[in-house]
């Protein structure tokens, strides 16, 4: 099984840098850490401990301030759990990890984390569920990445800008081997049109420093296929996946993309307390990354009408426990 609670206490490096240019040094106890050009702070952490402590030497810091310190720190100590705050020898106040990243403002960019009324309707298929929020167009996630130095994001799948891209990806042999949906361009421009008018769809292109790499088709639960096959709850969400960019292949960048779509449904939604998804049984490569990954479980087996699937799922509480690490 693989887990990302295998990945180093401690970085490699003695000293580095955040995306911003912010120094760090390894220093006895912790870290030696830049608060800007002049001002410096300590923090005290013993690998594989759940708490940590920042001593701050000036009282004029703003925790905004420091929440790159705080996402930096978690990524890179997955056993932590909680940062205390310390102005002259008193905590002031504590940051947890399952708090830090639920602050949506960080990251999200979408329309909606939750703030959408509750309205009850049915669909054509007369299933009764929540109405959802329209889709904006553009970005909606971004993110750094601290293993990789670099960010990834998600924009709205634009027919226009991607569809050339779009349909080289989907006749790839190793994508059509699962999504069967091999074809020329004006197939997929049909297939991503049923998409977009799709209400309970969401199609996203994955970055990776803003250079496209993936496809993911996020859809709320109630209303797909999955629902019949599972106690699904009107919030629950999921997500079909695809890399198409070769060079973004591989465990490393796996966990954080994995990572990155699974916090964005989360985001997105705060009333969304499960993720869901069904990969084909014999997708092994997929299932690799999944089962034991960010709190992700393998459920079951199940047939589908087309296919042998496999019921994978995150629990909202036990992802934001982990949530980081990388």
């Amino acid at each position: 099984m693989t887990s990302l609670t295998a990945v180093p206490e401690q970085s490699l490096e003695e000293h580095g840098q955040l995306p911003d240019g912010r120094s760090w040094q390894i220093a006895p106890g912790g870290y030696c850490c830049q608060f800007n050009g002049k001002d410096y702070f300590q923090i005290e952490y013993i690998p594989g401990r759940d708490c940590a402590r920042i001593i701050l030497t000036h009282g004029n810091a703003q925790l905004v301030e420091l929440d790159l310190w705080f996402d930096w720190l978690f990524a890179l100590n997955p056993a932590l759990q909680n940062i205390d705050i310390v102005e002259t020898d008193t905590v002031a106040s504590r940051v947890s990890r399952s708090g830090f990243y639920q602050r949506a403002e960080l990251w999200y960019c979408g329309n909606n984390a939750g703030k959408f009324p509750l309205q009850w309707v049915k669909n054509e298929q007369g299933v009764r569920h929540p109405l959802r929020a329209v889709p904006p167009k553009g970005e909606v996630y971004r993110r750094y990445f601290h293993s990789l130095g670099m960010d990834f994001s998600l924009r709205h799948l634009d027919p226009q800008k991607d569809l050339e891209r779009f349909t080289g990806w989907m006749n790839q042999r190793r994508v059509a081997q699962f999504w069967e949906e091999e074809g020329d361009a004006d197939k997929q421009r049909q297939f991503i049109d049923t998409v977009i008018e799709d209400p309970h769809k969401y199609p996203l292109i994955a970055c990776f420093d803003d250079e496209p790499f993936a496809y993911f088709e996020v859809y709320w639960a109630l209303e797909d296929r999955i629902a019949p096959y599972y106690d699904c709850q009107p919030f629950d969400r999921g997500s079909h996946m695809l890399v198409g960019d070769l060079r973004y292949l591989g465990k490393r960048f796996a966990y954080a993309w994995f990572n990155g779509i699974s916090h964005f449904m989360f985001l997105d939604d705060t009333r969304t307390e499960n993720l869901v998804g069904e990969p084909r049984a014999d997708n092994r490569a997929l299932l690799k990354y999944i089962n034991g990954t960010f709190s992700w479980k393998k459920i079951k087996e199940f047939d589908f009408p087309h296919k042998r699937a496999t019921l994978v799922m995150c629990k909202r509480k036990d992802f934001f426990r982990s949530m980081g690490g990388v």
